[in-house]
């Protein structure tokens, strides 16, 4: 996920990490979701090694779940996540990664993020295409029904600013059990309100996020440092496994860090990505 202050950018995406009280349908506006988690999902998610001080119920991507950090996840997904939890591993990519390869991966944006959402999907897709991996995205119109709909979402929300920070973008998780990305990720249509962001920020958003739908992992999970924080993320029930010939450490200048600026992948990036695919 993505949150950024008046100062600076903060990149919580997928199993990561600043949440609010929005929501959202797949086709509309969120709604904002106030009740308490349950007990037994707040259990479950501290076993994922969640910070839960900011759960809330929420519904997005057409689906109830529950927003935690900077992800969106189902019922379904928490109960998967622990099935899989591959114990204390702890490094850069998840367990599971996109199946049947060499694969085109069909991605849609929301009319509801206009221009700049659309030309910033644009550049997000080519940023991944010129790596020249086994892994490449198609763009295909929004809305469509059955096989022909998308493989990857990018939909619209609504979140007010909260604590200072604004969420910028909201991950649905990780590639499946069966080797399917995620399905969803969101974009905040308040950024573009308040702060008139770039294109190339909101591509390098969009970026990120992919990079989660496919597998990537924090850059420094281990720490969250880019965040001013020392927390490990840990596993989280997807694993984190370590890329060869990345660093072992925060890597300032990755599209992947907790939170950070960056706007492109880096070449530990694309060997990463490599690697993977």
């Amino acid at each position: 996920m993505i949150k950024k202050t008046i100062f600076k950018y903060m990149l919580l995406s997928l199993f990561a990490f600043a949440t609010f009280n929005a929501c959202q349908s797949e086709e509309g506006e969120p709604e904002v979701v106030e009740e308490a988690v349950s007990n037994d999902l707040l259990s479950k998610l501290v076993d994922l090694d969640f910070d839960i001080s900011n759960a809330k119920n929420a519904t997005m991507f057409g689906e109830t779940g529950v927003r935690v950090e900077d992800m969106f996840l189902t019922e379904k997904q928490i109960n998967e996540l622990l099935l899989s939890e591959q114990g204390d591993a702890k490094q850069y990519r998840t367990t599971n990664l996109v199946k049947k390869l060499p694969r085109v991966i069909t991605i849609a944006v929301s009319p509801d993020l206009g221009a700049l959402g659309s030309d910033a999907l644009d550049d997000a897709i080519n940023m991944y295409n010129n790596v020249g991996s086994r892994i490449t995205f198609q763009r295909v119109a929004f809305g469509l029904r059955g096989r022909n709909k998308a493989k990857i979402q990018v939909t619209a929300f609504s979140e007010q600013p909260s604590g200072g920070f604004i969420t910028l973008g909201v991950a649905a998780g990780f590639p499946t059990r069966k080797g399917d990305p995620a399905k969803s990720f969101g974009i905040n249509t308040v950024w573009f309100d308040l702060l008139n962001p770039s294109q190339a920020e909101v591509a390098g958003t969009m970026a990120h996020e992919i990079g989660h739908c496919i597998g990537f992992r924090h850059t420094d999970y281990q720490t969250r440092s880019s965040c001013g924080q020392n927390v490990n993320e840990g596993s989280a029930g997807v694993g984190a496994v370590y890329i060869n010939g990345t660093p072992t450490g925060s890597d300032p200048t990755s599209l992947m860090q907790a939170c950070g600026p960056a706007q492109t992948l880096n070449n530990n990036d694309i060997t990463a990505l490599l690697d993977m695919y």
